[in-house]
Formats: C-alpha cells, structure tokens, sequence
C-alpha cells in the first residue's frame, strides 16, 4: 500500500473520532462549578449562561478547578454555551506534536485501536496513524496491541480540507538509532553481536540496531559446505568490521578476520621437503585432502599415493580422520595451494627396476587382488606385479586356490618399464606336463590309458595331466573300422605303443594297430617255431 492510499485510508477512519476543525471559535478560562454523569457546568467571566462540556472531556479535573475550554456552540434550546476541553488539549498536543516533528523527538503514544492497514495512537488527546509498516509490531501482537503504549516519532503531517493529519512511525526511531550507532562504527572494529538468522551460505548478524552480514567464506579459514549445524539463531559471537554501507545501512562482517590467515603462519612453520602428519578430511575419487596445520588442508593425488601407476581407488585404504605422513611437494600460501605426496616417503623401487625385476628374475610377494582373469602380488613398497590366469598352471593341472594375503613365489615373465609394469608367471618355475611326459616316455613304449576323446579322424587318450595321445583312425586296429565309436567309448582303456614324440609340435602319436600286428606276428612265429620242433622230433 502506498503511502497516499494510506493517508486516505487513515482520513476516512479518523474521521469517525474526530469532530471537524471549528474555526473562528472562542476560548475562555471558566471554573468547573457542577458535574454530574454526563455533563459539567462552568462558570466563565462575561458569558451569559453557563457553559456545559461532557464530563468525559474533564477526566482528572475537580469542582472549583479553572480550565481553558474552547466554545463551539450552544444548546438547541439556548440555555447553555457548549464548550470543549478536548479541542483544547488536542490544540496543546498538536503543537507539541509539531515540534516533535521538526526536532524528531520521540513521543510515547497510547494504541486506541488496530484499523486495516494499521493502527490509531493518541497522544494528548491529538490521534494519529501509525501503519503496519512502520510499527514493528509481529503480526503475532497486532489484535491484542489496543491499549498499549509505544515510542514513536512523527514520520509526517500534512494539512487537508478537514485538518492536520499525522502519521507516526516506529521504524523512524529504529533506523535513527542504527544511524547513530552505525556512526560510531569503525572498519576494523570487533563488535560482540548477535546471531539473527542462520542462512545455507551465512549469517544475519544484530548488533543493537545495526544489521550485519557473515558470508559463508568469511566464517572459517576452513572449507565449509554449509553455516547451518555450526551457528544457531541467538549464538553470541564476536565479529570484525570488513566494510560498512551507510546508504544500506549495513555492516559486511567477518568471523575468519578475528584469526590470522593461518596460511599466512603456515609459512613460518612449512618448507617444501618437510615430512609431516596430517589428518584427511577429504576422500575423493581424484585423491585425499590432509589438514597438515589447522586451517591448512592439502591434496595428495592418487597418482602420488603409490609409485604404482596402476589407477586405485584410494578409499580402499584410507578414510575420514586417519592420521598420515606425508611430504610437502609445494607450498603456495598466497594462492592457498599445497601439494602432498605420500610415495614419496619412500625411494622409488623402479629406479632400478632393470636389475631388481630382470627378466626370469625370482620373487615372492603377498597377493593384494584376486581376479577372474588373473591377480595382483606386491613385491616391493608401490610395486605390483600381474600374473594372468594363463600363468598361473599349465594346462590340465589343477588352479590353486588361493586368498587375498598369501604370500606366493613366481618369476617375472614381463618388464614394462615406461609404464611400471611387471608381468610374472608361475607355471614356469615348475616343469610342463610336457617336459615330465618327454622324461618319462620314448618311442617303441607302450602304455595302457584311458581314451579321453573320440574323433572321426582318430582317439585321444589320457597319458599324463595335460598330455593326450593321439592314435589316428588308420592305427585304431589291423581290422578295417567304419565308426570307432562302434568299437570304442570314452573312458575305456586301450593299450598302444608310442610311435612317434614331436617335440616341436609337442604331440604324440600312438598305434594300437602296431601292437595288434606285433603280436599276431610273434603268435605266428611261435606257432612256426612250435611246428617246426615237433616235425623234426
């Protein structure tokens, strides 16, 4: 609402207190000679008859009493002058309201009643307006406000057709005070003020009348997200003075200001080199932030927790709160930037990887991860070596189980040293089935296995783990067979001689055919030999 439709709004309810302005009425001294419920009757010098006003008007006055009445008439049968105290108190009170208003003094008025858009005060017997926007009354008070008393000071007065109009304000004595109190405030002042509201990104700070304001960034030389948990409404806090804005009438204040920039003293204490504890206060996915000092966080990178450029998740080791060591790789206190390391505390292991980690080269080392394609063993402090599932055991032989932490042996098959990889086996400490079969069968030997395998082209037999032998379907048997599989089965043992071991190809080649003719060629020659004896005998 503004303040003219205010103005008119306060006219046309005002009017129904008021009496119009009287001009040109006469004002005398009379003495109160009766009083009775409604009426009292003065006595005034060179008046014709009495002069009767509403006893009302004569509150706190007594019989024999002279007081100034104003006269505004006479009574319809003219036996009486009709007088009014009130008109007189009220011209008193305008006069001193008036002046009020040029000296800005403030006035304690009584609340008559609550109006729309405000309320009526009056101060001896002089009414006025006071709108709701300038009481600083909570909506919570307004319906019990009547008859209550409240400073105010003149905000206007302005003369229409019917008389002088004023407005009052409780706010004008408000911003008065802030005013005075603002100019005794200084830039650099610490002031003891009053937490008001508590906002996601600072604080309303009241001191006295004066209003302030805390960022969020001038709360703490630390990083926070958010004010609320730290700071509550009605917390008693000491702030520092960073500006002041006269026309807003507002201080810009700070928390942080009270401290040294602790930055500022890390550089008397930190040197790039030092070692250091810290406690992390963050876990990113890109690393971890450590508090060396208070107010003085860090960032370790992944790539500077381990000499390993294997990418890991840092939250698999550390958390929130752990205390750690690190180094100080480089310190910019005036752009508040510190850069940590923690595989720096210790030598780089592949400094000299060429030597400790040679091809062929065998060590041990305790397994940090188990994956379906293989595991990861760390052999030295930041070191991890691969070995795939393919060089775990040779084929045919039977994967070991193993658990995160046992502790194996295993020989680098693989040095990457750009990269800082290592590549191990295990399978090549021990002999291939291969290199046993090779040890313990030759050609001409003959075996008893069980077949593995039926083919179209031939049989596989079982001969060690990892091992088969192959008899093709032309060696099978001396007899001509159509479908082994009339004649063979899986799991069934046959015997058959070994005719043939390439190393290059590793395979070996087996006949039971070979056998079948060997031995109908010895059951011949015995039964040759078995008749020959009997006709020479």
């Amino acid at each position: 609402m503004s303040n003219m439709d205010q103005y008119n709004e306060f006219e046309a309810l005002l009017n129904e207190y008021l009496p119009p302005e009287e001009k040109g009425k006469v004002k005398v001294t009379a003495k109160i000679s009766q009083v009775d419920r409604n009426f009292a009757y003065l006595d005034a010098a060179g008046q014709p008859t009495a002069i009767r006003v509403r006893t009302e008007e004569l509150e706190g006055y007594n019989l024999g009493d002279e007081i100034d009445v104003l006269l505004i008439g006479e009574t319809e049968d003219g036996e009486f002058l009709v007088g009014s105290r009130r008109r007189v108190d009220m011209e008193e009170g305008m006069k001193i309201v008036e002046k009020a208003f040029e000296t800005k003094e403030i006035l304690n008025c009584k609340i008559i009643k609550k109006i729309n858009g405000g309320y009526i005060l009056e101060f001896m017997k002089q009414q006025g307006f006071l709108p709701n926007s300038l009481s600083e009354i909570p909506m919570k008070d307004s319906e019990n406000a009547a008859g209550q008393l409240i400073d105010v000071m003149v905000k206007d007065i302005k003369m229409d057709k019917k008389g002088k109009r004023v407005t009052f304000s409780k706010k004008d004595i408000t911003l008065l005070k802030s005013a005075e109190e603002l100019a005794a405030i200084k830039v650099g002042d610490i002031l003891d003020c009053e937490v008001s509201d508590v906002l996601e990104f600072g604080l309303n700070i009241r001191y006295g009348s004066v209003r302030g304001f805390v960022h969020i960034s001038e709360i703490s030389w630390k990083k926070i997200d958010s004010v609320k948990g730290i700071y509550n409404s009605g917390d008693k806090i000491q702030c520092k003075v960073l500006a002041i804005d006269l026309e807003k009438k507002n201080l810009k204040l700070s928390i942080k200001s009270l401290t040294r920039n602790p930055w500022e003293v890390a550089k008397e204490t930190i040197t790039i080199g030092d070692l250091v504890e810290g406690k992390i206060t963050r876990v990113v996915p890109y690393g971890i932030f450590v508090e060396v000092t208070s107010g003085v966080e860090g960032l370790v990178h992944a790539s500077d927790f381990t000499w390993n450029k294997k990418k890991i998740n840092v939250s698999d080791f550390v958390k929130v709160g752990d205390i750690v060591k690190v180094k100080i790789m480089d310190f910019d206190a005036n752009g508040r930037k510190l850069k940590l390391g923690i595989k720096q505390l210790s030598e780089n292991p592949w400094a000299n990887a060429e030597a400790k980690f040679a091809l062929g080269t065998k060590l041990s080392g305790k397994i940090l991860e188990i994956k379906n394609f293989g595991i990861f063993v760390e052999v030295d402090n930041g070191v991890d070596a691969f070995i795939h599932q393919s060089d775990i055991s040779w084929q045919g032989e039977e994967i070991p189980k193993y658990k995160i932490g046992d502790i194996i042996e295993f020989a680098v098959s693989e040095l990457n040293k750009e990269e800082n990889k290592i590549k191990g086996s295990i399978k090549i400490l021990q002999k291939s089935p291969w290199d046993k079969v090779v040890e313990i069968y030759k050609v001409g030997d003959k075996v008893q296995k069980d077949i593995k395998t039926i083919m179209d082209f031939g049989i596989f037999v079982n001969l060690e783990k990892g091992v088969d032998g192959f008899i093709p379907t032309q060696l099978v048997s001396k007899d001509f067979i159509k479908n082994l599989k009339d004649k063979f089965q899986v799991g069934q043992s046959v015997t058959a001689e070994i005719i043939e071991i390439d190393r290059d190809k590793k395979k070996i080649k087996m006949s039971i055919k070979k056998l079948e003719l060997d031995t109908a060629k010895t059951e011949e020659r015995e039964l040759i030999a078995k008749y020959s004896e009997s006709s020479s005998k």
